[in-house]
């Protein structure tokens, strides 16, 4: 982990002020986001040196703005389904020759062999009988030796489990700033069992919900490189 990579995490203030091409509803939504997970870790899993990158379930493009500002050189995608959060992240960031957004499924990404996939607090609203499908998706898109990393929100105590569901049924439900087929929570153990299952290596599990509500957790894993390694 760089020290240049967590130092690119604007305060939700910041965040707020630097998105001002949106809604106030809109900022809000990306301030609180910002807030409420822990996004430093995600950015410190992620390499920066000019590597490609797939983030699946992009949002209105927090992820790329954070990477962006953590020097982030590489070519990135973002993918999601909902045309409205795609709008979002275009009107806000732009694209460039380096960096686009589009408002599709991975399953109709056509490009293959990006250096790491990203997928930020997005399984609990995919159907349990759909994730294995999704993490094959995200696989195949994968180079030989490239890695995935997800952040989950499922895990940890009881307490925060039950957080979990609440707060995501009220933005599905309720608020609408999320849309999904189901809210469905899924912890890091569930992750991991995907990941291997999907022949993916190394996979490992991190705790990354100290300090927050929700009981994140990073998973990650690399595909086999030729030959079975790297």
């Amino acid at each position: 982990m760089s020290g240049n990579q967590t130092a690119g995490i604007p305060g939700a203030f910041e965040l707020f002020r630097a998105a001002k091409v949106l809604t106030r509803a809109e900022r809000a939504h990306l301030a609180g986001r910002l807030s409420s997970a822990p996004w430093a870790r995600v950015v410190a899993a992620l390499r920066i040196d000019g590597t490609s990158l797939l983030d699946v379930g992009c949002g209105p493009g927090l992820l790329a703005h954070l990477l962006d500002r953590s020097g982030y050189s590489g070519h990135y995608l973002g993918v999601d389904p909902d045309g409205r959060k795609v709008g979002r992240a275009r009107a806000w960031l732009g694209e460039t020759p380096r960096r686009a957004f589009r408002a599709v499924g991975v399953e109709e990404v056509e490009e293959r062999g990006f250096d790491q996939v990203a997928i930020v607090d997005v399984l609990y609203l995919v159907p349990p009988s759909e994730r294995a499908v999704l993490t094959g998706e995200m696989v195949s898109r994968l180079s030989p030796g490239g890695s995935l990393v997800a952040l989950t929100s499922g895990g940890g105590p009881r307490w925060k489990r039950a957080v979990d569901r609440i707060q995501e049924r009220l933005a599905v439900a309720v608020l609408g700033f999320t849309r999904g087929a189901v809210v469905a929570p899924c912890d890091g153990a569930e992750v991991a069992a995907l990941f291997s299952r999907a022949g993916l290596l190394d996979v490992r599990v991190e705790d990354a919900g100290e300090g927050y509500l929700h009981g994140f957790e990073l998973v990650s894993g690399r595909r086999a490189g030729p030959g079975g390694g790297f």
